[in-house]
């Protein structure tokens, strides 16, 4: 089985809770997916990689890159702009890192997880990925750019093709598909599911676990 689990911005107590209850069931041949954005916004973005990090240790897992692990290490590496980055919530991950190891600086088991620039995860039957793919490109997923994998919006969801592999995102929270806060969205017409259920925003955060589709929330 795989258990896939949306944006995670900082939450630490909503990771903890949310691993708490699937844990049990994950087995050696299980795989967790994890969808990017595990930093940024929330509070505790140096404990969720702790975090993240003991989970490596003990499961098969795959972390991929979110847009905010692709603008930290552009902060990092002096491509953006310190502003900007402040003001999509970096300040909190600046923050939660100083208040754990005296200053800035991200260790390099936690670069493992945040820089590794893993953009998707496929198998026969789906085709996870942060943000979605771009619908020109058919059934070779895999051709949508980096760039898009991590930012890509409308052109994703709103694009009528219906696509052949479930395609299984986070990045845009799903009230804005007009589902109500902490519920997941669920296209079958286009074989689509939106897992950004909001944690940071006081919704939940959530696992998907494949191909059984259930939904465990924190």
């Amino acid at each position: 089985m795989y258990f896939i689990i949306g944006d995670i911005h900082g939450c630490a107590s909503k990771l903890t809770k949310l691993y708490n209850k699937i844990s049990p069931r994950i087995t050696s041949e299980d795989h967790l997916i994890f969808l990017g954005d595990y930093i940024d916004r929330g509070e505790d973005s140096y404990a969720v990689l702790e975090i993240l990090y003991r989970i490596s240790l003990c499961h098969r897992t795959h972390f991929l890159t979110g847009n905010h692990e692709k603008m930290l290490f552009d902060y990092i590496s002096g491509k953006e702009d310190p502003g900007m980055y402040h003001l999509n919530g970096g300040g909190k991950t600046i923050d939660s890192y100083k208040k754990a190891l005296g200053s800035f600086h991200i260790p390099e088991e936690h670069r493992t997880i945040l820089f590794n620039r893993n953009y998707y995860y496929e198998t026969d039957s789906f085709f996870a990925v942060h943000a979605g793919v771009d619908p020109c490109y058919g059934e070779n997923y895999s051709l949508t750019s980096p760039y898009d994998m991590v930012w890509i919006r409308e052109k994703f969801y709103n694009s009528d093709y219906c696509f052949k592999k479930t395609i299984i995102f986070a990045h845009t929270p799903t009230q804005y598909f007009k589902v109500r806060l902490g519920e997941v969205y669920t296209d079958y017409k286009r074989n689509i599911i939106g897992i950004d259920t909001a944690a940071v925003y006081g919704g939940k955060l959530t696992c998907l676990v494949w191909p059984k589709m259930q939904f465990i929330q924190s």
